[in-house]
């Protein structure tokens, strides 16, 4: 894509959302958003997390539909994903949640869960949400591997190496 502001604007009209991370566009039955490297320096990290959020939150999958850079030439992941409908959830819903899928909550400032294996942070309000059918759906989180450097307890070392024996 050339400018992924410009293409997604005329595309799909204005923006509905704007976070720390990511410009999120409506798409109907689905949300478009432009994610930016902000929080992970390199694509290959911000890949990582799509991986992860995919892995343990399938009823929103985010689905990678391709890549470009904006108007001041940063680079964007653009991804689809399930339009949720539904109802706020309240913290203490959430960390049942979290409780039953083997997290610990770590840091209730910014509602940051762990496991020696994952980092899952911004679990809030806005990020989790009650469908009409009443499954508690996540939409946005930070979620990462978690490493020795988050101070969460991680166990996961993250390297480029390849060894071959």
């Amino acid at each position: 894509m050339e400018c992924v502001d410009k293409s997604l604007h005329s595309s799909l009209g204005d923006e509905i959302a704007e976070g720390g991370e990511a410009i999120v566009y409506d798409h109907g039955t689905t949300l478009v958003k432009s994610i930016g490297l902000d929080y992970f320096i390199l694509p290959i990290l911000a890949l990582d997390r799509i991986s992860l959020h995919n892995a343990y939150f399938p009823e929103t999958q985010l689905t990678v539909l391709g890549f470009g850079r904006n108007h001041r030439g940063e680079f964007k992941i653009i991804c689809e994903q399930p339009f949720i409908g539904g109802t706020h959830v309240s913290d203490d819903e959430i960390a049942e949640y979290m409780e039953r899928m083997g997290f610990k909550l770590k840091n209730p400032r910014n509602w940051t869960y762990a496991t020696p294996d994952i980092y899952l942070s911004d679990m809030h309000d806005e990020n989790v949400i009650r469908a009409a059918s009443g499954a508690i759906c996540v939409v946005d989180c930070d979620i990462r591997i978690n490493t020795p450097e988050l101070r969460q307890g991680g166990l996961r070392t993250l390297t480029t190496e390849v060894l071959f024996s």
